[in-house]
């Protein structure tokens, strides 16, 4: 790989007569064709605004020409990436203008832009965890709500049953206020003239989409799993890549950026589970109860929601406050709620699911392990991405299958981190690089048609690993709603094929290893290049057949525009397409970008358009509840027949039940004293009360602990007959002694630090 030149100060002057020479002589230019040179003659020769380069960068072309002009002939560059470089524009500008020009390389610089937190709203009234699920926030790894092997709950056997959509008052709880009507939001755009503003929920997935275009297809690193994922695919699922859709709503100068809900007309099961849940683990027993349709009358104030906000180029970004712990180093965390493998996989028939069980730390199925790898691939770039908008510490993750709570794992952005970027440093670097190109890919699609509604489809996954199409459409919401009535009423658009023939169905058992089907249950099983619409089309009369994209309403009233984007890096002054890997805070990534406007004719745009939508409407397709069994595919007959062998295990425990209730974390900070502050010496504070440092009576070594007939618990110590007080405890201030002995110990071992300063 050759270096670019940065700047003439970086070379010596022949170096920079020679580059000068090359970049101005036309014989050196790109062979195309005579329309892209027609095109590209027109675009130079159009008025537009100057690009100044006050550092000139030099492409590879004219570097690789340089330099056979000082060493002599050279047959041409050898390498992987030769016909890459060779198609590249002579000159990448430095600076960024707007408007951007078409087909002329940019440069992304992450570092010139700063990610300034604004603030929050009311974090004191953020709520924390309940049942005592504080103690998972420090300690690493999964935690069972009831171990398998004893049966003991760890946790309040309160929150093992989860309450079902049809017992709870969903109008209890705050409603969502999506970007675009957020008048606090709009009213801090307006006043410090911002031009958009957005949430977490309607951005994380477009931020996911460039990603895969800036980091040439990098996959998470998935090495910490067991050798049974050995064989298992690292790649995004296809879930991940799935066309996402923002809609620009314009109002008073700002647009504010909410999520397409074209066709997710009803909600699924687990983002209705997952408001309910949120207020379970957050929130007491007896409080929760008060949520229940059989109680909610007892509740008169809605509280409002708590928010951070964050500024970054033109964006005002608005993320939700879950929950909160102020021993965490960023003191907040985000609430996720995971259903099981078999309820994610058949998700429309999640009755037919609930019996899945998690009963296993590691393993390909009903183990912590599975859940967590199927994470890693289908959301935790979407996590990261909402815990640096929100400056948040982590995520803490209840896993469930609808009917029953199994354990609990907090995962520290560091983490995230870890296994989707390699490190801190690139995550920082990827994070900014998105959000700067996101910003001038909405100005320019903003440019198209001012003040107005637009609808941008972002597709990475029809493209090569560093190019993305992109699609604009201006929206018009009352003929879209009376479209929208006339699709099924499950919100999803079948295809239309005559009675004789019906597509190849999608369980299409073509392996013979179930698990193999599991490795990416969103796949598509249809071979490269074919698909059920050309199977009927090559089978059947084309009178007979109706293409079902002709369905999908499309705004045809304003041109459709599709844009294509590539990318690629320089990492420390060398370019690659390889994906990148920053070792230190101090290397240079940069992204390198081009958007060029398609030339194709309004026809032929509106037909992609329409098969894009299409694969929109019908790509979370499942298989009905009437649907045969010999129709289903392996993995979901697996599945189903491991619900219906552990349906009984949903059902609520009878008899007696053992809590194990660990005593809290004891959180030690260390502040100096007021005559050894010279010194430089500290002194162990606890920052909790002493009742609550001291350990209870199942800590203490030595103790059994006795049930009496009222439900009491009482403690004896072999060989102790001290005194007891009229309820059972010991007299002489036992507990405050046990708090005593514990900030005690804490200073002695602080002292060996104090001797060495």
């Amino acid at each position: 790989m050759s270096i670019r030149l940065l700047t003439h100060r970086q070379y010596s002057a022949p170096w920079a007569r020679i580059c000068r020479r090359i970049t101005t002589s036309a014989s050196l230019r790109r062979p195309g064709t005579t329309e892209e040179n027609e095109s590209s003659s027109k675009i130079d020769s159009a008025e537009g605004p100057e690009v100044v380069e006050s550092s000139p960068v030099y492409s590879k072309d004219a570097i690789d020409t340089a330099q056979s002009v000082d060493e002599g002939a050279r047959k041409g560059r050898v390498g992987a990436r030769s016909e890459f470089v060779n198609e590249r524009e002579p000159v990448v500008v430095h600076d960024m203008t707007h408007p951007i020009q078409m087909s002329k390389w940019y440069r992304v610089i992450p570092e010139s832009v700063d990610f300034a937190q604004v603030g929050s709203s009311h974090i004191p009234r953020v709520p924390k965890l309940g049942h005592g699920l504080e103690r998972v926030l420090f300690s690493p790894g999964v935690h069972c709500l009831q171990d398998p092997h004893s049966g003991v709950y760890n946790f309040d056997p309160y929150i093992r049953n989860i309450t079902q959509p049809a017992d709870f008052d969903y109008d209890k709880l705050t409603p969502y206020i999506t970007s675009s009507k957020d008048n606090t939001l709009m009213g801090y755009a307006r006043r410090h003239k911002k031009k958009f503003v957005g949430s977490t929920s309607s951005m994380t997935h477009v931020l996911s989409h460039l990603y895969f275009v800036i980091s040439a297809g990098k996959n998470p690193d998935i090495s910490s799993m067991s050798m049974a994922f050995a064989d298992m695919p690292s790649r995004f699922t296809r879930g991940m890549r799935y066309p996402a859709s923002i809609a620009l709503r314009y109002h008073n100068g700002v647009y504010g950026i909410d999520a397409d809900k074209s066709f997710d007309v009803q909600d699924s099961i687990l983002s209705i589970l997952g408001k309910s849940l949120e207020k379970l683990l957050s929130s007491t027993p007896r409080e929760f109860d008060m949520y229940k349709k059989e109680n909610s009358w007892k509740v008169k104030d809605i509280p409002e929601e708590n928010y951070h906000y964050a500024e970054f180029d033109d964006f005002v970004l608005r993320s939700q406050l879950d929950c909160r712990d102020d021993r965490l180093p960023r003191k907040t965390f985000d609430l996720k709620t995971r259903g099981s493998l078999a309820i994610r996989m058949d998700l429309q028939n999640y009755e037919l699911s609930k019996g899945y069980q998690i009963v296993s730390m590691k393993g390909r199925l009903q183990s912590f392990e599975r859940e967590y790898y199927d994470m890693i691939r289908s959301a935790f770039l979407k996590y990261n991405f909402q815990t640096r908008i929100g400056n948040m510490d982590g995520i803490f993750v209840a896993y469930h299958n609808t009917a029953r709570m199994f354990g609990f794992q907090y995962i520290p952005r560091k983490e995230m981190d870890r296994v989707l970027f390699g490190n801190e440093y690139t995550g920082d670097k990827a994070f900014k690089a998105v959000l700067i190109l996101l910003s001038k890919l909405l100005r320019t699609v903003t440019d198209l048609y001012p003040e107005k509604d637009i609808r941008v489809t972002f597709d990475s996954a029809s493209s090569e690993r560093q190019q993305m199409d992109i699609w604009v459409e201006v929206l018009n919401d009352e003929a879209e709603a009376v479209a929208m009535q006339q699709y099924p009423e499950n919100g999803f658009v079948r295809a239309k094929s005559p009675a004789k023939k019906s597509p190849p169905k999608a369980s299409a058992s073509t392996t013979t290893d179930p698990f193999a089907a599991a490795t990416d249950p969103l796949a598509s099983n249809d071979a490269p290049g074919e698909s059920p619409e050309e199977d009927i089309l090559a089978d059947d009369p084309i009178d007979d057949y109706i293409d079902p994209a002709d369905e999908i309403y499309v705004n045809t009233e304003q041109p459709i525009f599709k844009y294509t984007m590539q990318t690629f890096s320089t990492l420390n002054n060398q370019d690659t397409d390889e994906p990148v890997t920053v070792k230190k805070k101090e290397d240079q990534w940069h992204i390198n970008w081009k958007l060029t406007k398609s030339r194709k004719s309004q026809d032929d745009i509106v037909s992609q358009y329409r098969r894009l939508r299409l694969r929109q409407a019908t790509y979370f397709e499942r298989a009905s509840p009437d649907t045969p069994d010999e129709e289903l595919s392996p993995m979901i007959k697996i599945l189903r027949r491991i619900s219906r062998q552990n349906l009984w295990r949903n059902k609520p425990p009878t008899g007696k039940v053992v809590v194990n209730r660990s005593r809290l974390p004891i959180h030690i900070v260390a502040k100096p004293t007021a005559d050894a502050s010279s010194r430089g010496t500290v002194e162990p504070t606890t920052s909790q009360s002493a009742s609550e440092v001291a350990p209870t009576a199942s800590d203490r070594p030595g103790k059994r602990m006795n049930r009496t007939k009222s439900g009491k618990s009482t403690t004896k110590r072999p060989g102790d007959h001290r005194k007891k007080g009229p309820q059972g405890h010991k007299t002489g201030g036992h507990a405050q002694r046990q708090a005593s002995d514990v900030l005690k110990s804490a200073h002695a071992r602080s002292k060996p630090e104090q001797d060495n300063k």
